[in-house]
Order: C-alpha cells, then structure tokens, then sequence
C-alpha cells in the first residue's frame, strides 16, 4: 500500500497513529549527525568491576570469582535507577494523600544495566552473533529471576545506542527495568490483544503477521523461527519489528536457545543492513514488548528497532503522533535487497 500524499495510519497492536509523509524529507537538515560519546573514564570495562554495583548475573570464564576480572557479560544494577528498587521501599511510602488533581504514588521495582562486552565497543554492530546470543540470554535469565518477585508486574527490556536514542555512556549495553505498576502502552496493548483473541481465538500478532506477509511489500527477511518486516504504522522512519511464529512460544522467557541464536543473527544483519543505508553508524533504540508477568501468554512478544534519524518537534509533542519520513514500504524494499545481497 502506497500513497502520493501523506497518510495517517494505525498501530493495531497499541492503537497509536503516525503520519506517513515521505515528502517530509526533502525538506533541510531533514537529516542530521549524532555528536560522539565519549569512552573515556569507562566503568564497564574489565578491571573495572569496582565502580559498579555487584552482579546480579554473569557469563564468565575460566570459573573466575563474581565482580572481578574473566567475563564475557555482567548484569549489575542500575547506579542511577529510574525506579526505588523493591528491596529498600517502606511501607511508609504509599500512595500520597494529595488532591486527586496532584496524582502521586512511589515509583518501585528493579533496574539494572546488562554489560554486553568486557571490552570499550560502543556499537551492537560489533559485537559477534554469539555475543548478541549472549546478550538475550541475558535478557532471558534475570527475566525468569524477575517473575519470581510477586510484587513485580512488567518487566521492560531496552537498549538505546547512540545521543539521540538516550544513551549516556558509549560502552555496548542495555537496560531490564522491573516495575509493580503497568504501563499505559502495556494497557493499551493488552487490552487490544485480549479483544481480538475473544473475538478471534488467534494472537493479535501472529495474526498481523500473516496478513504482512501475504501482503509481502513491508516483509524483510522470514526464517523458520522469525518474521521480519517494517510495521504499517512504523512509529519511526527504518522501524524493524522481529516477531516469532506460531510455532514459537508467546513468551521471551521460554524462548529456546535455538529461537535465541536465530534471532541475534537477524538483528546483526539487519543494523549491518541498515548502517549502509544511512550512510555509516546510526543512534537507535531496541525495545522488547511483552505481555505482564501475570499473564505470560496474553499476547506474543516482538522485537522492535527504532532508528533515530530524526527529531522530535512541536506536533509530536503536542499530539503524541509521529511523522514518519521514510515509507515503511520503501525501508522494507531497501533493506530486504541490502540483505539478499550480503547473502
């Protein structure tokens, strides 16, 4: 599906609209250059395991001791949370007794920081296929740690790569963020995939799945495990969505290893992919949205990159909709030659 003009669009799976407008990027500084983040006084390089909180995980070699030298991958604690972890919440700290105009509550949960290399590489592109492996099963085991907290009610998994995607430090890592409230995105796709599997029996996803691909224009890459494609209503231009296949299990916690190997090498080769068509090493965003932790099997998790190659302006602010530069249609076409041809 394309239009000559700009066209708004819908999400499905959460509702939220964009506005399709190729002809946007014509326009000056359509395009623009992230400043570098510095490597100097880097805390996640090896030797550096004092500067950092204790692991709470790692993959380690040689048997080396916790929190010091011989790692391949740590997962720490967040020394800056965005949350008051759980363990040191009072109960003294509910809700507030504030007009109802001023609604305040504690903001609770886990943060913590996954260090996905022991050296200063700054860019996932750098990192192997079975170092990306290595990153979701990170991913997988603090997830599966996490679910046991009954206090919890989502757990958030993110990485931001780059100044315009909210990164503060160049060193390769991501962030699983735990909290006792949900989400209004996490609302909004719940409650969307609850009606369609009343009304269907299906899972929103799989179902939006199939419907790509027999549409195809927006299908990238398909593997046995995996469908690739740029969503209809992508949020942001170059938008990549990874979600499994029917025959895979709805939540990443019970991803095989398997499911996990395909997926880091899908995820290499579309950045490599991606970093030739803008041209060299972009800022992006890679989010992974899954159901709460209650009801593992609400709907099937996915995998979304967000390239940042634009800025958010007044509309955006003010209406909370995006304007979208690059056709879906167009970044689908571009990245699938771009990896039929590496192959």
């Amino acid at each position: 599906m394309t239009t000559s003009g700009p066209q708004f669009r819908t999400d499905v799976l959460t509702g939220q609209q964009v506005i399709v407008a190729p002809q946007r990027a014509q326009r000056p500084a359509a395009n623009f250059q992230d400043p570098p983040l510095t490597h100097s006084l880097d805390p996640f390089t090896e030797g550096h395991e004092g500067e950092t909180p204790d692991e709470r995980f790692a993959i380690r070699v040689d048997n080396s001791e916790p929190n010091g030298p011989g790692w391949q991958l740590r997962v720490v604690p967040n020394r800056y949370p965005s949350v008051t972890p759980t363990s040191v919440l009072v109960s003294t700290t509910s809700a507030t007794d504030e007009p109802t105009l001023f609604p305040c509550w504690p903001a609770s949960g886990e943060h913590d920081v996954v260090i996905e290399c022991p050296d200063n590489r700054s860019r996932m592109v750098e990192l192997s296929p079975a170092e990306i492996q290595q990153t979701l099963t990170a991913w997988r085991t603090r997830m599966l740690q996490l679910m046991l907290s009954p206090s919890l009610c989502s757990v958030a998994v993110f990485r931001n790569e780059g100044f315009s995607a909210g990164a503060s430090l160049a060193h390769c890592h991501s962030q699983i963020l735990a909290t006792t409230e949900l989400m209004p995105l996490d609302l909004a796709r719940h409650a969307r995939a609850t009606l369609h599997r009343a009304a269907t029996g299906r899972d929103l996803g799989q179902d939006l799945w199939d419907a790509e691909r027999t549409q195809a224009i927006r299908v990238i890459r398909e593997t046995p495990c995996f469908g690739v494609y740029c969503p209809f209503a992508s949020r942001m231009s170059w938008q990549v969505r990874f979600v499994p296949k029917q025959s895979q299990p709805l939540a990443f916690a019970d991803a095989s290893d398997a499911t996990l190997q395909d997926l880091a090498t899908l995820l290499r080769s579309t950045l490599i992919a991606l970093e030739k068509q803008l041209g060299g090493p972009f800022s992006f965003n890679l989010t992974l949205s899954q159901p709460r932790i209650d009801q593992p099997a609400a709907f099937s998790w996915s995998l979304e990159l967000l390239p940042r190659t634009g800025r958010m302006a007044g509309w955006e602010l003010l209406t909370n909709v995006e304007i979208v530069t690059v056709a879906p249609e167009t970044a689908a076409d571009k990245l699938r030659t771009a990896m039929d041809n590496a192959d």
